[in-house]
């Protein structure tokens, strides 16, 4: 498996078709154009995307052809004569797109930039373990302002945390999954998240009787300055070692804001412990 999705055969073909189509813009303009490209694939994909995701994302940006052009100085300065005798044999109709298609263009790109500078979630208010059986053993100790919670790594069964996240932007962020190098305490894929949801919800994220909805779904939805409880969980079935343990201090979310997925990496407010136990459970992995 490749270190980055920009070594895929759809994205390395991508970005042939790209550098084609701006032979004929500023080498500067052209290489800023290919940075731009390149950094948004990097951040919205995963090395591991399948090709139904990259041909998606692909084509939410557009053909190269139409990102080149979009990138092209909208007058050239030469030839000025050549290019007045063209502009007067344009029909009306081709001018009346022009008016509508520039605008957009630049609409467009205003909407890529907003969804991208869209403030990432932050965690606040009540957060702590998902399962009873974690909440009944959990140790909580603070030690120079820092806050820990902690709980015996209880393997072969789920385990979760629960936290509240706050919406700061002005863009509706959907949570859609984890992070794929997040993976505390569990093999790879066994994570999950779900988010408060329900029509009773208000913009703080409770209901109008003062309670949390109790519904969540998933993929979830935290629209704009708005407040939901995400729950997190995991499958612990990784071997772990005597007198371990494993710190929870953030959670990694893959969320897409408007037509860009992106990762987002939130702190926690407190850390998390998965303590080991005192004998060894590497006899139990195969």
């Amino acid at each position: 498996m490749s270190d980055t999705v920009l070594e895929r055969p759809l994205v390395r073909d991508y970005l042939r078709q790209l550098d084609a189509a701006c032979a004929a813009l500023p080498v500067a303009q052209a290489r800023e154009l290919r940075e731009l490209i390149t950094a948004h694939l990097d951040e919205a994909l995963p090395p591991d995307a399948s090709v139904a995701e990259i041909s998606a994302e692909l084509d939410q940006l557009g053909t190269p052809r139409s990102l080149a052009a979009a990138a092209a100085s909208p007058v050239r300065l030469s030839p000025l004569r050549r290019l007045g005798n063209r502009a007067r044999r344009v029909r009306w109709w081709a001018w009346a797109a022009i008016a509508v298609l520039v605008p957009a263009l630049g609409t467009g790109t205003g909407f890529l930039i907003s969804m991208n500078s869209a403030p990432a979630l932050v965690a606040s208010g009540e957060i702590g373990w998902l399962y009873p059986a974690d909440q009944d053993v959990a140790v909580e100790t603070t030690a120079d302002d820092v806050t820990q919670t902690a709980v015996p790594y209880r393997f072969g069964q789920r385990q979760g945390i629960v936290v509240d996240l706050v919406n700061e932007g002005d863009w509706t962020q959907q949570i859609v999954g984890i992070g794929p190098q997040w993976t505390f305490g569990s093999p790879p894929g066994t994570a999950q998240v779900s988010v408060e949801s329900g029509p009773g919800l208000n913009e703080v994220g409770v209901t109008a009787a003062g309670t949390t909805s109790g519904d969540y779904a998933s993929p979830g939805v935290i629209p704009p300055d708005s407040v939901r409880r995400v729950h997190v969980s995991w499958a612990s079935d990784e071997c772990f070692g005597a007198g371990g343990g494993i710190i929870i201090d953030h959670i990694t979310l893959r969320v897409r804001v408007g037509v860009i997925t992106r990762t987002e990496n939130i702190p926690l407010q407190q850390a998390f412990e998965l303590t080991g136990p005192k004998h060894s459970i590497s006899h139990n992995c195969g």
